[in-house]
């Protein structure tokens, strides 16, 4: 962990899923409910059609194409899945340790916060109504707000704009170092790397990062 040399901040931006929580594992979770539905396959085969690269990695045509590969697709059985999956994707959402009493003292500071992420605005609402988080935040860019995914600029521009801060003012905070660190850095906020949220190996190494969410604080040397 590092720490900042001066905090001279008025806003604290932070991506969603594997910052805020474990999004991951609730997707292996929703897999599993999807499984026990389908009864073919096995959870860990599913969850990899979800990372393919073909389509986004909440499209449920990923479960259509692992249906169609056991030949067991029909349309009901497939709305009974997508069912069974997005329920218990978003009943098993939790906050990590620690997010909550970040957001508290970001919030007891003054600090203006904000969520940029590649979610739907639906989507994004629904998860942070389900972890009580919502309220924190000031603003939330999702994909929808501008049209554009991370690593594009413009989700970042965006909740700048709404939050009336010049990038210089603004720090971000996200578990990819593709998708949230280079492009945050990019327009000019200081990126933190939430190290504690990254499942790849990466041998680059952020300028700031953090092993815990406890340690934002920290690094931004607030009490």
């Amino acid at each position: 962990m590092q720490t900042l040399l001066s905090s001279p901040y008025r806003a604290v931006l932070f991506d969603m899923d594997n910052t805020l929580f474990d999004f991951y594992s609730c997707m292996k979770a929703g897999c599993e409910a999807a499984v026990s539905v389908l009864r073919c396959g096995t959870a860990e085969e599913l969850y990899s059609y979800y990372f393919r690269g073909r389509y986004s990695i909440e499209d449920h045509m990923n479960l259509q194409d692992f249906m169609n590969a056991h030949e067991c697709f029909s349309v009901s059985l497939y709305f009974k899945a997508v069912a069974a999956f997005d329920e218990v994707k978003l009943n098993t959402l939790v906050p990590y340790a620690g997010i909550r009493e970040v957001l508290s003292v970001l919030k007891e500071n003054k600090y203006l916060l904000g969520v940029v992420t590649d979610a739907y605005e639906y989507a994004a609402d629904e998860r942070l109504k389900k972890t009580g988080l919502a309220d924190f935040f000031d603003v939330r860019v999702a994909f929808d707000t501008t049209g554009y995914k991370k690593p594009h600029w413009a989700p970042f521009e965006c909740a700048l704009d709404l939050l009336g801060c010049s990038p210089d003012e603004a720090v971000y905070i996200g578990d990819s170092l593709r998708r949230d660190i280079e492009p945050a850095t990019g327009v000019g906020m200081t990126a933190i790397h939430a190290k504690y949220g990254d499942v790849h190996e990466n041998l680059y190494q952020a300028k700031l990062e953090v092993e815990s969410p406890k340690e934002i604080l920290k690094v931004l040397k607030i009490e």
